[in-house]
């Protein structure tokens, strides 16, 4: 793997953890739902805060790595010319 592609892949794996951590704390400690609902409600929205999450994750992870082939040079590998 390349360096940029592992630094994309750490700032997306960042992003989906620290999304689904705040989300769920909002919804856990927020005091949006009675405390008898809070299980109900946070156990229904579990699977959209994980697809949000990731969906975040995601796109951190093409930004990035837009932003990296945008700024920084381009790698040689030998593949890429075509012999003269």
């Amino acid at each position: 793997m390349t360096p940029r592609v592992i630094v994309a892949l750490t700032a997306g794996a960042v992003t989906t953890v620290v999304v689904f951590v705040v989300a769920m704390a909002l919804l856990i400690f927020g005091g949006y739902f009675a405390a008898h609902e809070r299980l109900i409600y946070v156990s229904i929205a579990l699977a959209p805060v994980l697809m949000i999450s990731v969906m975040a994750g995601y796109a951190v992870w093409w930004l990035v790595l837009f932003l990296l082939s945008l700024f920084l040079p381009r790698e040689k590998r030998p593949d890429d010319e075509f012999p003269r």
